[in-house]
């Protein structure tokens, strides 16, 4: 009961079907690809053997190299080594596992030994392959494989031990080609054996590592129910496979027993037949989770359909064979399946048959399982309502670790025009709302023309191309500098009589403040902005251009509003030698500002490249010392030359900079972990079956760029409160790290209503009820309720 048909010719296709016609399809289809190479076959040459051997495929450049490997360099009389054959392939071919499946021939070593005993060829866990536009599904390898066996030395052997092997395989692309290779070695005999060098084990260590492993070694709980007991030819059988882990000594209290879960993403993965045999198997997603033995005990069960190729009397009588991939803490693993098929009784629940996570049926399917428990309609608001929202949380962004040096920068600076003119003071008011205004549209503009490119983005998404942190922080440095009275951002050339930083300013610094205000403001999120900026981002160009006018507002107001109310402004200090220490503490503001973006950066570019710049920052504030300088000395030619050539410098800097996004671990060992908390890579599939195993999870959408998140990881998802009632409830938590460009939590975010980070997501262990969206600005108190809430609604 895990294969295919009852009477497999080598040709014959293998996978599972349920309609007659597509069966012939298959057929049909392997027959044609296979005849060319049938005929080659009789005339391929066989190299005399030695160790290593290559096989040429058909009249192409590609080859198949195999190398004979033993795991000693010696062997005694009696030992028992590991032998095996090393088998690489040039980039896209593959050679065929133990079942092939639909098409395709296994792959088959036959070994000559007269001193020694051969133990059968060892297969590592196959890869999934789909051939002729995915009606052929079949098991194999590709890149490299070591195909092991176990020998056992011969008690009388003597002097030489000699091996020999043949490699017969076929290996596919878009075509497929037999090959045969022949393959020898021979070895000294000693009284003790030695061992072979250290890459050579290495590699046997690492082809052991990837065998399907027995449930007992992974120390779980394996049963397999039928729906049936019988079936007639043509019939569809269903089927649950239960895996069950912490079950007898593991699950004792004092052992922090981990459940093993699915590790697939689509059906013709999470089960892999063993062998072709009259039912073919199917499998189709996690049904509810198994009973367990005790109360610590967790599990999953996967339902599987097998179509009945004739007629089956005793379905008690058959075995599941086959092989599950799982995940768990310590990394990924391949289950061995070999158990009894048990048919429930008559009239028992049926409700463990019953799929309540579909996995898609192939990677063409863009849909993933438990879309029930996606938003089904995340309160859209009106425009006039986000508007409004756009509008409050332009405000409160003011009060935001990005905005609030830029803003106190802008207040102070009202002291600095005391004894202007009222309408100078108002005109410095609508510069600095101009700046942010235009900023705000040239950023709604981006959007729109990535949007009518085919690009997903968010609030925040120019934060995730390094080459604009940089320009960033370039302006930043020459801000800062200012600030210290190095030099002064004016129209004019010539500088005051006390420092060119203590002179009243003209609006287009004002401008320029609003700009940066902008770029600034990115990083952050606020309360209500994030239901704004959704709504923007699923509407109109018009819809995106009103909302970000509208937080531009908001973002604008508190200085607007201070140069237009005369009575507002007596709350300012008055102007004094006070403010050069005020200003020269806001200038350090920044340049702490300046050693955040570096180092979110870094952990974008690399540590070699964020050093490169650094060494550009200090470059760019020596070159604003220089034009300060020439500032100073009120020579208005020199002073404009001078500038140029330092804006010149800045952009070729700029420009030589290697700000290349450097590779991002993906892999779940790779997965990040901070704070105490066991994140794993953001997966919806491997959310979904978490929820069928009867787990709760917490999804953190985050970015190292991301201010906001970065506070709330602190304050309260490092709590030990939070923590503990994560591992209480036995929590799958996930980390979307949406620092560089990433479609799929984009999309995630877009699905929620939301276009920017952070967002919270807590998932009951219980498939059929709705997950909780935690509020942008985490609080202890809600956060704990939200997680027992859910730990409870179908938890442990």
């Amino acid at each position: 009961m895990n294969g295919k048909h009852p009477r497999r010719t080598e040709c014959q296709p293998g996978q599972s079907t349920r309609r007659r016609p597509r069966i012939m399809t298959r057929a049909a289809l392997t027959g044609i690809a296979f005849l060319p190479w049938l005929a080659l076959s009789t005339l391929s040459a066989e190299p005399d053997p030695g160790s290593r051997g290559e096989h040429v495929l058909g009249r192409t450049e590609s080859r198949v190299a195999a190398e004979l490997l033993v795991d000693a360099s010696s062997v005694a009389p009696g030992d028992r080594v590991r032998v095996g054959v090393l088998i690489d392939l040039d980039p896209g071919w593959h050679i065929y596992w133990r079942h092939s499946g639909d098409s395709g021939l296994p792959t088959k070593l036959s070994w000559r030994a007269p001193d020694a005993e051969i133990g059968p060829t060892q297969w590592p866990a196959p890869k999934v392959f789909r051939e002729q536009e995915g009606l052929l599904t079949t098991f194999g390898y590709e890149n490299d494989v070591l195909l092991t066996s176990a020998a056992v030395v011969s008690r009388g052997a003597q002097e030489r031990w000699r091996l020999e092997v043949d490699v017969d395989f076929v290996a596919c692309l878009l075509q497929c080609i037999p090959g045969h290779i022949q393959l020898a070695r021979e070895m000294p005999i000693s009284v003790r054996g030695a061992p072979p060098p250290p890459a050579i084990r290495d590699r046997f260590d690492l082809a052991e590592s990837r065998l399907p492993r027995t449930a007992e070694s992974l120390g779980v709980v394996v049963a397999a129910r039928a729906s049936q007991p019988s079936a007639a030819a043509g019939d569809d059988i269903e089927l649950v496979l239960e895996v069950i882990s912490c079950v007898g000594p593991e699950s004792d209290p004092s052992r922090d027993c981990r459940p093993w879960t699915l590790d697939a993403n689509y059906a013709d993965q999470a089960f892999i037949p063993a062998a072709a045999s009259n039912l073919g198997l199917s499998a189709l997603g996690l049904s509810h989770p198994p009973a367990t033995p005790t109360d610590d005990a967790r599990g999953f069960s996967l339902a599987l359909v097998a179509h009945a190729f004739e007629d089956e009397p005793q379905i008690g009588g058959q075995r599941l064979r086959g092989v599950v991939p799982l995940a768990g803490p310590g990394g990924r693993a391949h289950l061995a399946v070999d158990v009894p098929v048990v048919p429930v009784a008559e009239g028992a629940d049926r409700a463990a048959f019953e799929v309540v996570a579909a996995l898609s049926s192939s990677p063409r399917d863009e849909g993933h399982a438990g879309d029930g428990g996606r938003p089904a309609g995340v309160g859209a608001p009106s425009l006039v309502w986000a508007l409004v929202l756009g509008l409050l949380g332009g405000l409160i962004l003011n009060l935001m670790p990005c905005v609030l040096p830029v803003l106190a920068i802008k207040v102070f600076g009202i002291a600095d025009l005391a004894r202007a003119e009222r309408s100078h003071v108002v005109k410095h008011g609508l510069a600095y709302l101009s700046g942010v205004l235009v900023s705000m549209a040239a950023l709604a503009s981006v959007v729109i023309a990535l949007r009518a490119a085919g690009t997903a983005v968010g609030w925040g998404f120019q934060l995730q191309n390094p080459v604009f942190l940089a320009v960033v922080c370039t302006i930043l440095v020459v801000f800062a500098m200012n600030l210290f009275g190095a030099f002064d951002i004016t129209l004019q050339a010539s500088g005051p009589a006390l420092g060119s930083s203590t002179r009243s300013a003209s609006p287009s610094r004002s401008f320029f403040e609003g700009t940066l205000a902008v770029a600034l403001a990115t990083p952050c999120t606020a309360p209500f902005l994030g239901t704004a900026v959704g709504f923007a981002f699923a509407s109109s160009g018009v819809v995106i251009f009103a909302v970000f006018t509208s937080i531009g507002v908001g973002l604008a107001a508190p200085y607007v509003l201070v140069t237009l109310i005369p009575g507002w402004a007596r709350f300012v200090p008055r102007p004094g030698a006070w403010m050069l220490r005020i200003r020269e503490v806001l200038g350090f503001s920044l340049l702490a500002t300046v050693v955040w973006l570096a180092w979110v950066a870094g952990r974008a570019v690399g540590a070699d490249a964020q050093g490169l710049l650094l060494a550009h920052l200090v470059a760019i504030a020596f070159l604003v010392w220089i034009f300060g300088t020439v500032q100073t000395a009120a020579r208005p030619i020199a002073t404009r030359v001078v500038a140029a050539a330092t804006v010149a410098l800045a952009v070729v800097s700029l420009s030589a900079l290697p700000l290349s996004p450097a590779p991002r671990a993906t892999s779940l060992d790779a997965a990040p972990s901070s704070g105490g908390i066991n994140w794993r890579p953001f997966d919806p599939s491997a959310i979904d079956r978490e929820r069928a195993a009867g787990r709760p999870v917490f999804v953190d959408f985050t970015a190292d760029w991301c201010i906001t998140c970065k506070v709330n990881e602190t304050v309260v998802l490092a709590d030990e409160a939070v923590q503990e009632e994560l591992e209480r409830w036995e929590y799958a938590t996930f980390k979307a790290d949406w620092t560089l460009r990433d479609d799929a939590i984009t999309h995630e975010l877009a699905e929620w209503g939301r276009a920017g980070v952070p967002m919270y997501l807590v998932y009951p262990a219980d498939p059929s009820r709705p997950p909780e969206l935690l509020p942008e600005l985490l609080t202890l108190n809600a956060t704990l309720k939200a997680l027992r809430a859910a730990g409870r609604a179908g938890g442990a």
